[in-house]
């Protein structure tokens, strides 16, 4: 339970990806799970990294070079209970 993953929340823009097919997200090594969210972000990412520069390499080299990402947020998570 001590390891630390990324989270990151997306905000889409006109470009969205207009398919209800995700499996392009296999494409992505790095992320471990995907949600559609309701609220100010469109989307968002469990990413499996493990510094902040690599974090910032998946969001600003691979997700912001999309032509469909107006906006991202980027927070770490650790798991520290679970229940049996």
């Amino acid at each position: 339970m001590s390891k630390w993953t990324a989270q990151v929340d997306v905000k889409w823009n006109k470009n969205a990806p207009a398919t209800a097919n995700w499996d392009w997200l296999k494409e992505w090594s790095e992320v471990k799970w995907a949600w559609s969210t309701t609220g100010s972000w469109d989307m968002t990412l469990w990413v499996d990294v493990n510094t902040p520069d690599a974090l910032e390499e998946f969001v600003h080299n691979k997700l912001r070079n999309t032509d469909w990402v107006e906006d991202t947020r980027s927070t770490w998570t650790k798991e520290v209970w679970q229940a049996a």
